[in-house]
């Protein structure tokens, strides 16, 4: 059975269908509006509806890009009603803010404001029965022609427990539970199928395709189980043991409220001619920590999709991309892409997340860090936050260099000063491309791991406010941006997204 994301007739049918539905909320709208007006408000007269159905046209389209640039169309599976709630009623509202611009602009005080109105609620209410009732529908389809992944559960112990709550919990409609391996039944834990040696029958017995390890096992027991698994093309995950604490308390993992790791090596997807890694933050840091000698004098891009794009359009600026130990996917529309291709752990990793969680582990690791980039100002103040919200981490040093090109002689002093400093991490705030150009220059002349991360000083600092924590889980940190500084923001936002869009259509 081919997979909804291979299907581009699919995808242009979910988006032409809202569309339809948001014209069917104008004419519904203008219904309610004509019968309002008899006796209650301003009559609405047949006429006007066609007066109107430009601009009820222009606010569907303003939708309907929206949705296609936050990735809205790359699937029909929902997973939060509250969540996908708020994301619709934030886009038709803005729509219907634009929509009512654009009519006073040309009407004056002439337009309907309660049809309006009625228009953005009618068009919200249809939105959510459609997608939950798709949302249903897809569900439905995957479990009558084995479309879910199947999971199975291993090892034994209170973490094996919490997992299998959690996934029955909340990824009951993303995953079917296969069964549990380990070395005795759990009366806690149905459908006991055998002991560790026993994988690969059970997988070839059950069509598993992924394998989540609950507890510590043995060295060798473990890395039969892993050749097994690869040999079989099935995915492995581990809980880490104490992993709640080492994230910090925060809820890195896929399934349940459970922190995983990825078992694998790094892998890429091809996006426009950029490796993107297809990884997650805690497989990020844990690839980081790793590597975390033998990738001294190399350096790390944090890409989205200008910088994607930008690729596309400049070689020179695809290798420096490309030349990177990673190119971590920061732009969510990333990470969706190496989804909608089969990668289904994709994960968005942003720059600024990335720095706050090294400098959070920094107590315990001891990790030191070099700030290179932006104003004096700014500096002071990251230092000044950094040293008050992550005790223990290490501060090795701090450069903001002239905002012109450096002489020979200047940009040898810097180098020197880094690596006297001795960091373990540089971290380089140029804003792109400029800081993965030079974080390329100096590949093997720092020695240590370089990360370009853009704006995260000023987030950090203060000096920017970040988006709050639901707009980034609702894909909407680019119109928060936006509002900060629509002037710069808004060509890439806009232009470059929608090239994005059109260079990755399939």
């Amino acid at each position: 059975m081919k997979h909804y994301r291979d299907y581009v007739s699919l995808k242009i049918v979910n988006a032409l269908s809202e569309f339809v539905l948001i014209f069917i909320s104008y004419l519904i709208a203008a219904l309610i509006r004509y019968y309002l007006g008899d006796g209650v408000i301003q009559m609405f007269h047949p006429q006007d509806v066609l007066v109107f159905m430009p601009f009820a046209l222009v606010c569907g389209l303003m939708s309907i890009i929206m949705y296609t640039i936050l990735g809205d169309y790359s699937t029909i599976r929902i997973k939060s009603v509250y969540r996908e709630l708020v994301r619709v009623v934030l886009i038709q509202i803005i729509s219907g803010i634009a929509t009512a611009g654009i009519l006073f602009l040309s009407q004056g005080s002439q337009f309907s404001r309660a049809w309006l109105i009625l228009f953005i609620m009618v068009s919200i209410l249809l939105l959510i029965i459609k997608r939950v009732s798709f949302s249903a529908f897809s569900l439905y389809y995957c479990r009558k022609n084995q479309g879910l992944t199947h999971v199975l559960i291993v090892g034994a112990g209170n973490n094996a427990r919490r997992y299998y709550r959690g996934m029955e919990k909340a990824l009951h409609r993303e995953c079917e539970y296969s069964g549990h391996i380990a070395p005795e039944a759990d009366s806690q834990i149905p459908s006991y199928l055998g002991t560790y040696d026993m994988i690969g029958e059970i997988i070839d017995r059950t069509g598993a395709d992924e394998v989540v390890i609950c507890s510590e096992i043995e060295e060798e027991v473990l890395n039969r189980m892993l050749i097994t698994c690869a040999i079989k093309s099935v995915m492995v995950y581990i809980v880490p043991s104490y992993n709640d604490y080492l994230s910090g308390g925060r809820i890195l993992g896929t399934y349940g409220d459970l922190n995983m790791v990825e078992v694998s090596a790094l892998r890429v997807d091809n996006i426009l001619g950029v490796n993107i890694a297809v990884t997650s933050m805690e497989g990020t840091i844990q690839k980081i920590t790793d590597n975390l000698k033998a990738w001294k004098g190399q350096y790390i891009c944090v890409s989205n999709v200008h910088t994607t794009v930008m690729a596309y359009e400049n070689p020179e600026y695809m290798k420096v991309q490309n030349e990177a130990v990673m190119a971590l996917p920061d732009g969510s529309p990333l990470s969706s892409y190496s989804r909608e291709n089969g990668k289904r752990n994709a994960k968005r990793v942003t720059g600024p997340d990335l720095m706050k969680e090294l400098l959070i582990r920094s107590k315990d690791a001891g990790f030191s860090h070099f700030f290179y980039g932006s104003t004096e100002d700014t500096l002071n103040k990251l230092r000044a936050r950094i040293e008050e919200n992550y005790p223990g981490a290490v501060i090795a040093g701090m450069i903001s260099p002239p905002f012109r090109e450096l002489t020979p002689e200047e940009d040898e002093a810097y180098v020197r000063q880094i690596n006297e400093a001795d960091p373990d991490f540089v971290w380089v705030g140029l804003g792109a491309p400029k800081q993965e150009i030079w974080m390329a220059a100096h590949k093997g002349r720092i020695n240590s791991i370089m990360i370009g991360v853009g704006a995260a000083f000023d987030f950090e600092s203060g000096n920017i406010k970040r988006a709050p924590g639901w707009m980034q889980n609702m894909k909407l940190e680019w119109l928060y941006r936006m509002f900060q500084d629509p002037k710069r923001l808004f060509k890439r936002y806009f232009v470059t997204n929608i090239k994005y869009m059109w260079l990755t259509r399939k």
